[in-house]
């Protein structure tokens, strides 16, 4: 037993020597082989190695897929049993319209047709709104009561961005939205969330318009 265990000894070790050599070819790279890499008012982002956005001019969009943080809880609003199922479907449907129309449309108003399939020149843009937070949603509750809160809430958006005929990522970033707060208590409404929302969104859709300008101008 002794004699057989050897040759695996010295197997584990040659394994043990080689992983410092291996990690120091591709330091910081994820798993995937993305490197992290700044971006001015993202919080993370992440470039894989020799990636351009300069040959797409047309995107395809994936429906925005919503989910609410973890600590949120449908009981703590809407009256005495809570928000009921069927309302937290609805935020989360209408929020991922929203984020998909609002990306369209900005991409659009910027020159960037918006594909309905994968093909040649096509940038698959597949968004996730996390971690989402709405601090007065309106229930329709039957009471004429009122809510007034400081901020909306807040969101978090996971993009990737992946070559649409091989599914290469060739980009990912997550980035946190807060809604401003001004000082002063606002009425909080669905109009107003919505408003909210729409402005976080926007700003992100922009943010995509530059990122695609800028590697068509180098």
């Amino acid at each position: 037993m002794m004699h057989r265990s050897r040759p695996l000894l010295a197997a584990l070790t040659t394994l043990a020597l080689a992983l410092p050599a291996w990690a120091a070819d591709s330091p910081g790279l994820s798993d995937d082989g993305l490197a992290p890499i700044k971006v001015k008012n993202i919080d993370k982002a992440w470039k894989r190695p020799g990636a351009s956005l300069a040959g797409y001019n047309r995107i395809l969009i994936r429906p925005v897929s919503v989910a609410f943080a973890k600590h949120w809880d449908p009981r703590d609003y809407g009256g005495t049993f809570g928000l009921k199922s069927a309302q937290v479907e609805k935020i989360r449907s209408s929020l991922g319209k929203l984020a998909n129309d609002t990306f369209a449309k900005e991409l659009a108003r910027g020159g960037y047709a918006v594909a309905t399939a994968p093909g040649e020149n096509v940038l698959d843009v597949e968004a996730q709104i996390v971690d989402l937070v709405v601090n007065a949603p309106e229930s329709n509750s039957s009471t004429n009561s009122r809510t007034y809160v400081l901020s909306a809430g807040e969101m978090r958006l996971l993009v990737t961005l992946r070559d649409s005929i091989t599914g290469t990522t060739l980009y990912r970033a997550s980035d946190m939205k807060r809604g401003p707060e001004t000082g002063r208590l606002e009425y909080a409404s669905e109009v107003w969330n919505r408003a909210e929302a729409q402005l976080a969104l926007s700003g992100w859709a922009r943010q995509l318009k530059t990122a695609l300008d800028a590697a068509k101008s180098n």
